[in-house]
């Protein structure tokens, strides 16, 4: 893997575990094994930049895997219950420690991070439409804020239970919803 690459995975990574506040330079530099000068030659906006770039790869990330759920190959309510259980195993095979980026960072932003806040922005509206092509949009947009706040409880308990809590929930509603129909 290359030096810039390097980079941008030690920004994903420290993203996941701190957010854009905890996330510095010379973390950024001791995780990837990089010199502190290459940051500035492949990111001469410096930490804007590389947050930038990171979150764009994180984002897409999390939508490839969302679609692997949301194929239409199985009942929205079964692909809701595999992605929460999924999510509750890698959190927990992760040392529950390690939050979604866009999450993580929209928490720290300021008003003087327009660039960032669009990335944040666009990365769950685009979640909220590929989930909304299987269920309403209000439910596709409850269930990103189930997920996101999952990894919020789950890092503070140390534990993928409230992913398995939420998406129980969620597709019993899913489930309920399609019997009424």
């Amino acid at each position: 893997m290359d030096t810039r690459a390097r980079m941008l995975g030690a920004t994903e990574e420290s993203l996941r575990e701190t957010g854009m506040a905890g996330t510095g330079i010379k973390e950024i530099v001791a995780r990837s094994g990089a010199p502190i000068g290459s940051v500035y030659h492949h990111f001469p906006g410096g930490k804007t930049q590389i947050v930038t770039e990171s979150l764009q790869n994180h984002s897409a990330k999390a939508l490839r895997l969302l679609q692997t759920f949301f194929d239409g190959k199985r009942p929205p309510a079964k692909a809701v219950k595999m992605l929460f259980d999924n999510a509750a195993k890698e959190f927990e095979k992760a040392g529950s420690m390690k939050g979604c980026a866009i999450g993580s960072v929209a928490l720290d932003l300021t008003r003087e991070d327009f660039e960032i806040r669009e990335i944040c922005q666009a990365s769950f509206e685009s979640w909220i439409e590929l989930i909304a092509t299987q269920v309403p949009r209000s439910l596709a947009q409850t269930i990103v804020v189930a997920l996101e706040g999952a990894f919020v409880l789950g890092k503070a308990l140390k534990s993928g239970d409230p992913f398995r809590a939420a998406g129980k929930w969620l597709a019993a509603t899913l489930e309920a919803q399609e019997r009424r129909r």
